[in-house]
């Protein structure tokens, strides 16, 4: 993924307005409540922050699983960026650094405009490390190794696009033993600079969140705090 041969230190330019940083799984719950309290079992008919949220949530968490690291999300208060992402790295001598994306959320829907097309209409000047992070809400067969050829020819202004969609590829579903497995599977498609494939299951996910889940990171006076909730009996540890 892209993340894994990051060499350069980033700053995001909302880290001083964005107080609090909550886990992946953090945001999942939230929606689930959310879908609880509306009465409805579809997140994409939540309004458009929690749809956000839904899909930022599941990016960090793949990412978390592709990279084997700790991830957390914001909502920044100004749009763009649609959700921030951050990971605490080390470099070559070991010392942690912030590093974070800025990512920008587009929706595929069926019969409005082709994958390629909603991709594109993403790729704009934004200011920034920005990622397209594209929701596939269609059912239907999408050759993505194509996609990907011809989208790195046309993107001018975004170089990260990903994908992610509930369910897997054909050859993922096949090797699953039992199939009703692929109820809870979240796919994550990087389309550019590579392709890359990464497969997660929500419910195991959030079981692992559950252990965790008061686990937050903040900004105070220019550092990033981790640990728990201010108030509670555990000093949170300085970590930028």
């Amino acid at each position: 993924m892209y993340f894994s041969d990051s060499s350069n230190k980033s700053e995001l330019i909302h880290l001083k307005s964005v107080r609090y940083w909550h886990r992946p799984g953090g945001g999942i719950f939230e929606v689930i409540e959310k879908m609880k309290e509306e009465g409805i079992t579809d997140p994409t008919l939540l309004d458009r922050s929690y749809v956000e949220l839904y899909v930022g949530s599941l990016f960090a968490m793949c990412l978390q699983e592709s990279e084997k690291l700790d991830w957390w999300i914001s909502k920044p208060t100004e749009d763009p960026p649609d959700m921030a992402i951050m990971t605490m790295m080390r470099d070559a001598r070991q010392k942690l650094w912030f590093c974070s994306r800025e990512v920008e959320i587009t929706r595929y829907i069926q019969g409005r405009k082709s994958l390629i097309q909603t991709i594109l209409d993403k790729d704009q000047p934004y200011p920034g490390n920005y990622v397209i992070a594209c929701f596939l809400e269609a059912n239907g067969i999408e050759y993505l190794k194509k996609i990907s050829t011809q989208l790195s020819g046309k993107l001018k202004n975004i170089r990260n696009v990903f994908l992610i969609f509930h369910g897997m590829s054909f050859s993922e579903w096949e090797k699953l033993s039992e199939k009703k497995e692929a109820i809870s599977k979240v796919t994550l498609v990087q389309l550019l600079p590579v392709f890359d494939v990464q497969v997660i299951d929500i419910e195991n996910n959030l079981e692992k969140w559950k252990l965790d889940d008061k686990r937050l990171a903040y900004v105070e006076d220019g550092k990033v705090y981790y640990g728990l909730r201010r108030g509670e009996s555990t000093t949170p540890k300085i970590i930028f």
